[in-house]
């Protein structure tokens, strides 16, 4: 490639490789699943903690009812 003289040292203005342009959208397109993927996750473990906060509550009444039932006659 030969460049003048005068134009040394200027920046080239390019089009990017279609290859660059196809790999800045799989990564963008990655980048809004991983998102969507943590925002699942912390769905998933919000709903979790409410799952095992219900079953300890569920478990102390009956404990209590079973409680209350042993002790009549």
């Amino acid at each position: 490639m030969n460049i003048a003289p005068e134009d040394k040292g200027k920046e080239v203005a390019t089009e990017p490789h279609p290859l660059v342009l196809l790999l800045q959208e799989q990564l963008a397109a990655q980048k809004a699943e991983q998102e969507q993927i943590k925002e699942d996750v912390k769905h998933l473990t919000e709903g979790q903690q409410h799952v095992l906060k219900t079953q300890e509550d569920i478990s102390f009444k009956l404990n209590a009812i079973l409680a209350h039932l042993s002790r009549q006659p």
